[in-house]
C-alpha cells in the first residue's frame, strides 16, 4: 500500500505494543499513545498519519497485490482490477470466469476464487471499505488505439533507462498489454542485463519476438 514511515520494524513494534492487531486497525491506530514513543515525535506522526490517509485511495491494483492473495503479482492485479468496477463484485465470480481473464492461469483462478469465497476475507474487505479504503476501481482506464495497440510485453532483466513498473506503464499508456509469464500470448519480451529463464522460455517458441531496451525505446512515439 505504499505506506511510507510504516516499514517492517514500526508495524512490527506497534504489534508487540498491542497497538496493532489486525489490518484494519492501521485505519484506526492511537497516536496519542504512539506520540509517546521514542521517535515519535508530532511530525513524524503527521507524516504517517498523512501516508496511512492517501492509501485509502491507492488504485485498486495496488489494493489486489496488497491483499497477498496466492499467485497473484503486480502485473495480475492489474488484469484482475481491469476487470471490475468494485473489488467485491469478485465474490460472484466462478473460477471458469476467473480463467477467462488474460493471463490467469488455473491456479491463480483457483486461489482468487478461494479468497473472494473466504467469509473472514470478505469480512475484512468490508471493514476496509468502511473505513474509507476505496474498493472502487476508479482509476479504470485502458488505453486503446495507441502505438503499441493490440500487442503484449513482459520484461525480464535489469532495465538501465528506467524501472520496471516505468517501462509498464508507458506500455499500458501507448495501448500495449503487459503479460505475467512467457506464453504464446506473448508479442515481445524485452530483455535486460541479467535475463533468466524467462529469456530461455521465450527463445523456444517462434511467435516470442526477443527484443533489447534501446528497441523497445524505439518503439515508443517520439
Amino acid at each position: 500500500m505504499d505506506i511510507r514511515s510504516f516499514g517492517e520494524a514500526n508495524v512490527r513494534k506497534f504489534y508487540e505494543l498491542g497497538l496493532l492487531k489486525s489490518i484494519p486497525e492501521i485505519y484506526t491506530l492511537p497516536y496519542g499513545e504512539i506520540s509517546k514513543l521514542d521517535g515519535f515525535g508530532e511530525r513524524s506522526i503527521s507524516k504517517l498519519q498523512q501516508a496511512i490517509e492517501d492509501s485509502k485511495t491507492q488504485p485498486l491494483n495496488r489494493i489486489i497485490y496488497a491483499l497477498g492473495i496466492r499467485y497473484v503479482g503486480e502485473t495480475t492485479a492489474k488484469t484482475l482490477a481491469n476487470a471490475v468496477d468494485h473489488l467485491m463484485q469478485f465474490a460472484g465470480f466462478s473460477e471458469e470466469q476467473l480463467k477467462e481473464l488474460e493471463d490467469v492461469g488455473i491456479k491463480v483462478a483457483r486461489s482468487v476464487y478461494e479468497f473472494f469465497h473466504n467469509a473472514d476475507n470478505l469480512s475484512l474487505l468490508e471493514k476496509l471499505e468502511s473505513l474509507g479504503v476505496q474498493l472502487t476501481n476508479a482509476k479504470k482506464n485502458v488505453v486503446t488505439g495507441g502505438n503499441l495497440s493490440g500487442q503484449t510485453f513482459l520484461f525480464t532483466g535489469t532495465l538501465t533507462g528506467f524501472t520496471r513498473t516505468e517501462a509498464e506503464a508507458l506500455v499500458e499508456q501507448h495501448g500495449g498489454k503487459i503479460l505475467g509469464t512467457v506464453s504464446s500470448k506473448l508479442n515481445y519480451l524485452v530483455a535486460g542485463e541479467n535475463a533468466g529463464s524467462k529469456l530461455e522460455k521465450a527463445k523456444k517458441i517462434p511467435t516470442v519476438k526477443v527484443i533489447s531496451e534501446e528497441v523497445f525505446i524505439k518503439m515508443l512515439p517520439i
